[in-house]
């Protein structure tokens, strides 16, 4: 610790405080003993940021040295929660000396004595003076020798370690390409780089859908009812009502054709009374066109009563070719929705999985749950629905597998004397990757991966010796030696603080980015 004897004018400049600078190696009894020594009765301690003065316990304490000898402390320190601390103690704090000299803290009230110290005796009071008395010529010198060391120490600084610089090169480079088969294996688990195989991780997820097609069979089908008019010829002497509904028939050999008569209709009253009834056939189609005096039987409980006949055919009936389910139509469609299935399932597990992730659409595989169709084949329709609940299954590889295998593979394609840029490295995106899955002779799937990278081939340059060679040069003198190295355009040097001539002498201080 050594004593300030310079003086500024501020407030209670009749009784200035002493400033007392404490060192590193300063402790309590030191602290103790130059604060009871001091003939001022104020006293400035400038103290370092992490100095052990400033823990409350030692503050406190010489808190209550100077309150027992009667004078008063202040704080002069750069860190903020030293002066924090003190000023919740009562003593004052400052960030600079300049502010505790202009500031008023209390002092001793005038006629106040100081109360004596402990151990304060007329020996130490005497040893204490003689502390006081001027330096010797030695001394001097070696605080001169001192302080030109610390000059010398901050022109080091300068020189060797506040100037830095960077270097950006742009090597000539060449593009390599190349196409590499890749194995995906599903029973990996890190990357293989012997057999230039990565891992495949099963992936997995449940859809739903629904798809129609046209019926495509043609069958012909009955169309058309046919219909015409009876003679209905009385056998009885009294009237005969024949209600809506009779079925009269036309009956050749084991065929019988049968038609209804509607509306009803009386026959008059004597033998051999008739009427005229309409009829129509009871199923569509052809066979209901009979001929003339074909009809020729009454059914129920008029056949004794009526005899009946058609004196013209009955017309009207047809046949229509319709469209009807066929089997072809039943496997279109399961196609179709096992397809649309299958894409559905790749959306899906695109949205889900980790953007690194690649799925493989090639190794999907749709697994029915659950399927329906609204017609049978055969049955007449204009179209075929169906239904299905199925999971869809298959493989996903990871991109920086894919990535680190591209690298290894374009890396043998590099020239002797280059290296790989770290810039325009590019390879086979996940949506482009060609997959096929095949099985090994163990009878397990593995998948084989068509993978193509592209990237720039550099000359090599070392960097220890660019840096070497460049320290301590002139940016002129360092931009004619880069000029020697095999570049695609003219080097770039920027050094730190702008517009020192020199690049630093330490080489840890110079950059070299190769673009």
């Amino acid at each position: 610790m050594t004593k300030n004897e310079g003086h500024h004018p501020a407030s209670g400049a009749e009784n200035p405080p002493e400033i007392l600078t404490v060192w590193p190696d300063d402790d309590w009894a030191s602290l103790r003993f130059r604060i009871a020594i001091s003939p001022a009765s104020r006293v400035i301690l400038e103290v370092p940021a992490e100095h052990p003065t400033l823990s409350p316990v030692l503050l406190r304490r010489l808190q209550h040295l100077a309150e027992g000898i009667g004078k008063g402390i202040a704080l002069v320190t750069p860190s903020a929660e030293g002066r924090r601390i003190a000023r919740e103690l009562g003593i004052p704090a400052f960030s600079h000396r300049e502010a505790a000299w202009r500031s008023s803290w209390p002092i001793l009230e005038e006629g106040e004595e100081p109360v004596a110290s402990l151990g304060m005796t007329s020996a130490i009071r005497a040893w204490a003076e003689a502390r006081r008395r001027p330096l010797p010529r030695w001394a001097y010198g070696l605080s001169l020798l001192i302080g030109g060391l610390g000059l010398l120490s901050v022109l080091f600084l300068i020189v060797f370690l506040f100037p830095s610089a960077e270097v950006a090169l742009h090597p000539q480079g060449q593009p390599v390409a190349v196409k590499e088969s890749l194995m995906a294996d599903p029973r990996l688990v890190a990357r293989d780089l012997t057999r230039g195989a990565i891992p495949a991780y099963p992936v997995a997820v449940v859809v739903e859908g629904r798809a129609e097609t046209r019926a495509t069979g043609r069958q012909e089908q009955p169309r058309g009812y046919a219909e015409g008019q009876v003679v209905l010829v009385n056998q009885t002497a009294r009237p005969v009502e024949v209600p809506a509904g009779t079925i009269v028939r036309a009956a050749s050999g084991n065929l019988a054709v049968r038609f209804v008569i509607s509306p009803s209709v009386t026959v008059p009253a004597g033998f051999g009374g008739t009427a005229v009834a309409q009829v129509r056939a009871l199923e569509p189609g052809p066979a209901g066109n009979v001929g003339p005096n074909q009809i020729n039987l009454v059914e129920g409980p008029l056949a004794f009563s009526l005899r009946v006949s058609n004196p013209e055919p009955l017309t009207g009936g047809k046949l229509e070719t319709v469209p009807v389910v066929a089997a072809a139509d039943r496997e279109r469609v399961r196609e179709a929705l096992i397809a649309q299935l299958r894409q559905q399932g790749y959306a899906q597990l695109q949205a889900g999985l980790d953007p690194q992730d690649c799925v493989l659409p090639q190794t999907l595989r749709v697994e029915p749950l659950l399927e329906g169709y609204d017609r049978l084949v055969g049955e007449p329709a204009e179209a075929l629905r169906a239904e299905m609940r199925a999971r869809v299954v298959g493989y996903k590889v990871l991109r920086s597998d894919i990535g680190a295998m591209a690298l290894i593979a374009l890396a043998r394609q590099v020239p002797p004397g280059y290296e790989l840029a770290a810039e325009g490295f590019a390879f086979t995106g996940c949506e482009d990757l060609e997959a096929t899955v095949e099985t090994d002779e163990e009878g397990q799937p593995r998948i084989r991966l068509n993978v193509q990278a592209q990237g720039k081939a550099i000359p090599r340059l070392s960097i220890a010796r660019i840096r070497k060679e460049l320290r301590g040069q002139s940016v002129g003198g360092a931009l004619q030696r880069l000029q020697a190295l095999p570049l695609a355009q003219p080097p770039e040097i920027r050094v730190s603080p702008a517009g020192w001539p020199w690049l630093p002498l330490l080489e840890s201080r110079i950059r070299v980015r190769i673009r």
